[in-house]
């Protein structure tokens, strides 16, 4: 699915390509006419003429003979050099940088292919370069969907999987990895464009977790029913954090604290407990003995919320859990919310 507009963050407008081969066109045709005119040729013999002198080929069956047209030969050779070797170049830095960036012979996309239960962020502009680097330091496996090859360059040594290209093309995403990804965060700035993300996703994926960014209530709800699962306004959130902090501190530090965990080799999660699971009618002291060493930070539970529970807490089924642990611990407490043993 094609959005009607681009990404104000990605735009980056005809490439250079584009520029050398418009100007070798009209450099050919006005030389062309301006070779017809000094030399009373017809058009194809002064095209043929321009060819074979901006090539270099100079196969000295037709050359030009007045003064004007000679003047023209001085003129048109180096500029026609400058503009075809520049075309080459051109060709060729983006060849190369094409395997740079995917390892040579498409290496990347056979290790994308590879993935199982990764993320994929399109867009890295400043949202989403914060959204892959917490990703990161949270244990997770980031694929980067990008259009602008310098924003790849720059960040190509963060420990991401950068694919070039337009996240709103189903290929695109395919080559993401969408069929095993986890989860696509959508951070344009624009809404339009994280609205048709959301379909594109939905379009492939049915039950892929879909996170948007969205810059306020309505655009929330449309992405709600484009079928976004999570639909986030960091301006919202963030004008919500700086109020809170000047009423209560306390509870702002507490909650940067469970979210922004730097311990080495620990992440959160957030865990639904299952009516089959163990974990049915335990208390949170129990945990350790069920062989589950991790930290709850909060529990939401009936409608409520319980902020740092008590060991004395018991956990209800249909309950949701936000824990900061090890890797290996929280997939075991996965394993026991799901009823999987």
């Amino acid at each position: 699915m094609k959005a009607p507009g681009e990404h104000d963050h990605d735009r980056r407008g005809p490439g250079v390509r584009v520029y050398i081969l418009l100007g070798l066109a009209a450099l050919v045709l006005l030389s062309a006419a301006a070779y017809s005119w000094f030399e009373g040729m017809s058009f194809f013999e002064a095209l043929y003429l321009t060819v074979v002198t901006v090539t270099t080929v100079g196969y000295g069956d037709i050359a030009p003979e007045t003064p004007g047209g000679r003047v023209l030969t001085l003129f048109l050779v180096p500029l026609g050099l400058v503009l075809v070797f520049g075309l080459g170049l051109s060709v060729f830095q983006e060849q190369l940088m094409d395997l740079v960036l995917r390892g040579g012979a498409g290496r990347l996309e056979r290790t994308i292919s590879n993935l199982r239960g990764h993320y994929i962020v399109c867009g890295y502009g400043r949202l989403g370069r914060g959204c892959a680097a917490a990703l990161r330091r949270l244990g997770g496996v980031v694929v980067v969907v990008e259009r602008d090859r310098q924003k790849v360059r720059e960040a190509a040594d963060k420990g991401l999987y950068f694919l070039v290209g337009d996240a709103l093309e189903e290929d695109v995403l395919r080559r993401a990895g969408i069929e095993r990804a986890r989860a696509i965060i959508s951070t344009f700035s624009d809404d339009t464009l994280n609205v048709y993300l959301t379909l594109e996703a939905r379009d492939i994926r049915r039950d892929i977790e879909v996170i948007s960014a969205a810059t306020g209530r309505e655009a929330s709800r449309r992405l709600y029913l484009a079928g976004a699962t999570r639909v986030i306004s960091p301006l919202s959130l963030g004008a919500e954090l700086l109020a809170k902090s000047a009423v209560n501190p306390s509870i702002l530090q507490m909650m940067s604290d469970m979210i922004s965990t730097t311990t080495p080799g620990e992440g959160i999660s957030q865990l639904p407990v299952g009516e089959g699971s163990p974990l049915v009618g335990k208390e949170l002291r129990e945990l350790p003995a069920m062989g589950v060493q991790v930290r709850v930070m909060l529990v939401r539970q009936g409608g409520t919320t319980h902020l740092s529970p008590l060991g004395s807490f018991r956990i209800q089924s249909g309950a949701v859990l936000a824990v900061v642990g090890e890797s290996e611990e929280l997939q075991k407490l996965e394993r026991l919310a799901a009823g999987r043993s």
